[in-house]
């Protein structure tokens, strides 16, 4: 019986100091927070943060930057119908800023979240704007059949597309791969001095009228290659051929954007615009 009550009465003073302890540890940590907690009656927008220390503070903030986070998008033209899709302005929380405001808050005051925005680099005014031709030039369409879509296809990649100040364009990487998947055809392409058959033929009519818009609009010719013999679309001398291993490539020389409109009908029609 001794024994039964001695382990009793280790069992309860075990409780006992347990509950002294959790009473201390729960005192303490209101002190803590009283010491290092935001300000009674702190809200951050409309949460009620009183009390909160810095690390809750910092999670429930980072939590709100991750679902308020909008990344800038530029404003474009959509190049089947021309119509302009406006930008779209980003923004992020400054969640060092915004937990700083909440833990030096006077009592019963309110924080809002420290917003940063960010302005898309491209509007929709600046592309409305872009009106004022530096350049332009035509050629005749000659034939038909696969190298008449072949044009077709490769001038309607460079329709619309946008060069910053000092910004180099390439015609191989804006047109792309002239393969069968992308809708080009077979037809006559010069190599070599002679005329063979090749998917995309035509496309070389499309980099030499570019060429031209490009030279009377006073831009820089950084890569141009002519063909071995001449063409009969433009004078001697004025054309430029493209391959998988030679490019067109120039650049916008002047402090504005400049923007490329490209079309077919029986022709070819490039003119380089600016604002």
């Amino acid at each position: 019986m001794k024994k039964i009550l001695r382990r009793l009465g280790w069992v309860l003073a075990a409780a006992l100091l347990l509950a002294a302890v959790f009473h201390v540890s729960n005192a303490g940590s209101r002190m803590r927070r009283a010491l290092y907690g935001a300000a009674p009656g702190v809200t951050l927008e409309d949460r009620d943060v009183g009390y909160w220390l810095r690390a809750e503070v910092e999670e429930l903030v980072s939590r709100q930057a991750e679902e308020l986070r909008q990344e800038p998008r530029n404003a474009f033209f959509d190049r089947n119908t021309g119509e302009i899709y406006p930008e779209v302005q980003g923004r992020l929380v400054n969640v060092r800023g915004t937990v700083e405001a909440v833990m030096e808050a006077e009592k019963d005051s309110r924080v809002y979240l420290d917003m940063i925005y960010i302005d898309p680099e491209i509007t929709a005014s600046l592309l409305e704007a872009l009106d004022k031709p530096l350049g332009s030039f035509e050629t005749s369409i000659g034939g038909g059949g696969g190298r008449a879509e072949n044009i077709r296809l490769a001038t309607k990649s460079l329709d619309y597309y946008l060069l910053a100040p000092g910004q180099v364009f390439s015609f191989n990487r804006t047109v792309g791969p002239t393969t069968a998947e992308r809708g080009y055809k077979p037809a006559p392409i010069i190599v070599r001095g002679s005329i063979v058959q090749g998917l995309g033929g035509g496309i070389c009519q499309v980099s030499t009228t570019l060429f031209n818009a490009v030279d009377y609009a006073g831009l820089e010719v950084v890569e141009r290659h002519k063909h071995s013999k001449p063409v009969g679309y433009v004078p001697k001398g004025r054309d430029a051929t493209v391959s998988w291993h030679l490019d067109f490539k120039f650049r916008n020389t002047t402090n504005r954007y400049v923007m490329i409109r490209a079309w077919t009908d029986w022709r070819i029609s490039i003119t380089i615009m600016t604002h």
